[in-house]
């Protein structure tokens, strides 16, 4: 074999060794547009989470019906259906206030009052619900700022659904004004159990 240059075996062996080579580099391209493809391609779909801001609210199932119950009653009152207010209420329901304990507005003033006003009160948060075999405890803050209601309602169950049988209301107030039992002002973080 003649392997001089200018020979037709070399010709053929650098031929050879070129598309070896062409080969050899078009895969390494390849992969490496493979490797940028996949990179970019996360980094985009990472780029449209939106943060969470930390933990996430997780609703319970109790929390959930009873925020139902309560939006019901509140879009009964603001459309001055008092039929539909009714059904919700039981026959003795009263409602407590923190200023006058002693005093409750009873079930017939309370509706009127409500029908009158159609003002049920500003929007929920912060609601817990305490299951107790016949009767949900429902708590709340109603509204914000100098204005918020800590709200306590008694829910009992009647045949296939809830009636309110007792409402307590009272100024929320600040976290600074001392309460006999509550301990540090600072509130501590309860878990909650699902």
């Amino acid at each position: 074999m003649n392997l001089e240059p200018g020979s037709p075996f070399a010709a053929n062996r650098a031929f050879v060794y070129h598309g070896a080579m062409m080969y050899s580099i078009n895969r390494m391209a390849f992969a490496w547009m493979c490797v940028t493809l996949l990179a970019w391609a996360a980094s985009a779909s990472a780029a449209d989470e939106q943060a969470t801001g930390g933990r996430v609210p997780t609703v319970t199932r109790l929390v959930k019906m009873f925020t139902e119950q309560e939006t019901a009653l509140a879009s009964a009152i603001r459309a001055g259906d008092s039929s539909a207010v009714e059904r919700l209420l039981t026959d003795d329901f009263e409602m407590r206030m923190g200023a006058m304990p002693a005093n409750p507005v009873p079930r017939s003033e309370w509706l009127s009052e409500m029908m009158r006003t159609r003002k049920p009160g500003d929007d929920v948060s912060g609601m817990a619900v305490h299951d107790l075999n016949g009767a949900a405890i429902v708590s709340f803050v109603q509204g914000r700022g100098q204005t918020a209601i800590f709200v306590v309602d008694v829910w009992r169950a009647a045949t296939n659904d809830w009636k309110l049988a007792i409402r307590y209301a009272a100024p929320a107030g600040s976290a600074a004004f001392a309460t006999p039992g509550a301990g540090a002002t600072t509130p501590p973080v309860i878990p909650k159990k699902y």
